[in-house]
């Protein structure tokens, strides 16, 4: 079951309302201290400005109305997983460097949960209900990755689309979590160069929609910070690509936190899919293109190195890629790790 916050109980049209009557510090801190919703015990993410790093530190922006706690672990986050079809629209690769900041050195940060969602070319957000749509029970243009060892999470995405009112932008959420209780959260936007997106829209789908209103300078959300958050686009080959680094203060100490599981190799012998690797703690779970396998358990002449998914072997057919990732009891997660079974 999904959990969804409470924000989506404010309609788009209302917060847009909100903004406009009461400015933007209605939901963006317009000073140094960010605006969020409490964290109780959670570490809430520092904005605080930080000079001679080799990281950058961002500003938090809201949440908006839209997040849905999916749970949905993919890095391609173009398709509705229920019916298997891509949005529309150009590719957009988007890798996050996340750090963690201590002092004045940068870290790279790993095991931490990245969740990205916006809407489609279109305007429309997927699994909720709004005045212009209802979406409920798609989940398309949204998903999360986790930090490997060296603090990047990759998706591969569309170029956002827009709706009356925003300026062109990407939603993110980075957390920590020790079992299932989040101890970190640190929410923000990215924004997109209003030259660029000019370029970008004379292109279907996005040319279909028409003359967008509202531009970066016009966005109340953007004005609370948005400069620091505008992605650096470059055309490739198949679309569009962009990386975004980002220093997080206010962590929880490192020590505290177990080496995350790492996956090295994979096999499937019958029924059994056997992940090898390194640091899987006692009851930990194998995921298999994002879900959960439940017949999942330690090997018990090597419960630390080898995990064994006693019938996820039966879902993968021969010349098939799938992506595992394994998750120990405290919720921290492995690589994402691609495995291509053998035609033979």
């Amino acid at each position: 079951m999904t959990r969804r916050t409470s924000r989506h109980l404010l309609s788009r049209r209302e917060t847009l309302r909100l903004i406009g009557a009461a400015g933007a510090t209605a939901v963006v801190a317009l000073s140094g201290e960010p605006s969020m919703r409490f964290l109780a015990p959670r570490k809430r993410g520092s904005v605080v400005s930080a000079q001679a790093l080799s990281c950058v530190v961002r500003p938090q922006l809201t949440e908006g109305p839209y997040f849905v706690d999916e749970r949905l672990n993919r890095s391609d986050i173009r398709t509705d997983p229920a019916a298997n079809t891509a949005k529309p629209g150009s590719l957009l690769v988007l890798t996050f460097n996340v750090s963690r900041v201590s002092g004045n050195t940068c870290s790279p940060l790993a095991g931490a949960c990245v969740d990205i969602w916006h809407c489609d070319a279109l305007g429309t957000y997927s699994d909720v209900r709004d005045a212009g749509f209802d979406t409920r029970g798609q989940k398309y243009l949204r998903g999360y990755q986790v930090t490997d060892s060296g603090g990047s999470a990759q998706f591969q995405t569309i170029y956002p689309g827009w709706y009356s009112g925003r300026a062109v932008h990407i939603h993110f959420k980075i957390r920590l979590f020790t079992g299932a209780e989040a101890t970190y959260e640190f929410t923000s936007q990215l924004f997109c160069d209003d030259a660029f997106t000019d370029q970008v829209y004379t292109q279907a789908p996005y040319n279909t929609k028409g003359a967008r209103n509202t531009r970066n300078t016009q966005d109340g959300i953007f004005n609370g910070g948005g400069s620091q958050l505008i992605l650096d686009v470059s055309q490739t080959a198949q679309g569009y690509a962009t990386t975004f680094n980002i220093g997080l203060e206010g962590l929880p100490d490192a020590e505290a936190s177990s080496p995350p599981p790492v996956i090295t190799a994979a096999t499937i012998s019958g029924k059994r899919l056997i992940v090898t690797g390194q640091n899987f703690d006692d009851g930990a779970k194998l995921f298999l293109n994002g879900d959960r396998q439940k017949k999942t358990e330690n090997d018990e002449t090597n419960p630390t190195t080898v995990l064994i998914a006693r019938k996820a072997g039966n879902l993968v057919s021969a010349g098939q890629t799938v992506s595992l990732q394994v998750r120990n009891t405290d919720n921290t997660f492995s690589n994402e790790y691609s495995f291509t079974r053998p035609t033979e």
